[in-house]
């Protein structure tokens, strides 16, 4: 069995063209203070992903860098900024949890809307929006991650920062 935590970045400061690209936009105070409050909630019902699979996005991998510092302090798993996930569509970040390696157990994956928030409804069968910083919680009944999809997949939680 497998865990796949789906998150949506932390809230973002605004974008202040020409001088900064989305591509560039930092977290917010507001987004640091989420970012850590889903760390925390991990850390204290022992959520622990192997593997960080993000967007190279300023504001994603600053999500996944304080997530995982507050999980496992400065111990962090390793992690992988991406290009190729920056507003990636939900096919496009089901191909990336397909190649994961079958070895982790555990793997997050931490992306943009409205990828991500799609990528959510459709595993989980349901109709949410993700609001920056949610975290999806889901349960593989398979040991390989190519074999994710809807009728193998299980929504164990939905987790929104409050403030």
């Amino acid at each position: 069995m497998k865990t796949l935590y789906l998150m949506r970045h932390a809230a973002a400061a605004n974008a202040t063209p020409p001088a900064m690209s989305d591509f560039d936009r930092t977290l917010s105070g507001k987004g640091v203070i989420e970012a850590r409050i889903v760390g925390r909630f991990m850390k204290s019902n022992r959520m622990q992903p192997h593997f960080i699979h993000c967007s190279a996005a300023v504001r994603t991998t600053e999500t996944a860098e304080i997530v995982a510092h507050e999980i496992f302090g400065k111990k962090t798993p390793a992690h992988n900024p991406d290009k190729n996930l920056y507003n990636a569509p939900d096919d496009k970040l089901l191909a990336a949890i397909h190649a994961a390696d079958p070895a982790l157990n555990s793997l997050m994956i931490v992306a943009h809307n409205p990828g991500i928030s799609e990528l959510l409804c459709l595993l989980g069968n349901i109709k949410h929006y993700c609001e920056p910083a949610t975290l999806g919680v889901f349960r593989l009944n398979s040991d390989r991650w190519a074999e994710l999809g809807p009728k193998t997949t299980k929504l164990e939680k939905i987790f929104v920062p409050e403030g």
